[in-house]
């Protein structure tokens, strides 16, 4: 999928400006963790599902487009009590390995739902602010990239909501 195609997902799956999603993967293409064009080709690259992984960490973790790279590091290598990661957790959730659930990611952890289990990764701050992901919205990401229509993504969203009442 090329990167323009899931930072118009990402954009509109997270109600975040386009504008703001794209210098968020510039930034991430100059720190070497998005692909970047080459040579003369125009078009945008094509990229694999980890890094659409990544940019949505980074859009997630949003702190300001002078620490991106860091940002979603940071936000990826939040582990888990058993030492499990944020960013392989949230990998799984986008190739259809994982059942997404709702995923609160605030200063110095996150709080998520995979497979119907609570897991809290890092140590959250307590109060502040925080960035909230609903299970369904995951599951609509995961479908868009896996080729979905919108339309159709919008019917596995609703489908997430009903499995989560």
């Amino acid at each position: 999928m090329r990167l323009s195609e899931v930072v118009q997902i990402l954009a509109r799956r997270l109600d975040v400006r386009p504008g703001r999603v794209s210098a968020i993967a510039s930034r991430l293409q100059h720190a070497g963790l998005l692909p970047i064009t080459e040579g003369s080709r125009r078009y945008p690259p094509e990229i694999e599902i980890g890094h659409a992984a990544t940019l949505l960490l980074a859009v997630i973790g949003d702190r300001g487009l002078g620490c991106v790279p860091d940002t979603a590091e940071a936000v990826g290598d939040y582990r888990s009590q058993d030492g499990g990661r944020l960013a392989d957790a949230l990998l799984a959730v986008l190739r259809g390995q994982a059942q997404p659930g709702d995923l609160i990611v605030k200063d110095g952890g996150a709080s998520a739902t995979f497979n119907g289990h609570h897991i809290v990764f890092g140590n959250p701050a307590e109060d502040g602010p925080a960035r909230f992901v609903t299970g369904p919205t995951l599951a609509a990401i995961a479908a868009e990239l896996a080729g979905a229509a919108p339309a159709h993504a919008d019917a596995v969203a609703a489908i997430a909501r009903i499995r989560n009442c």
